[in-house]
């Protein structure tokens, strides 16, 4: 019986992972604020709830 998996992976090439490296602190932070605001915008209102539930320290 095959087992359903579950969740995802994501595969990127040597390329991307130096181009990565080469990029500043700041540039790097400023990556991942948009892909935290990117993502936010097509959460369901009760991950949005409980992320900042998460936040504020209650869950």
């Amino acid at each position: 019986m095959k087992k359903n998996k579950k969740g995802f992976s994501y595969v990127y090439s040597q390329e991307k992972h130096d181009e990565y490296k080469k990029l500043s602190t700041e540039q790097k932070l400023e990556w991942i604020e948009k892909m935290n605001r990117f993502l936010y915008n097509f959460m369901s209102p009760q991950d949005r709830t409980n992320c900042e539930k998460l936040r504020a320290g209650e869950i």
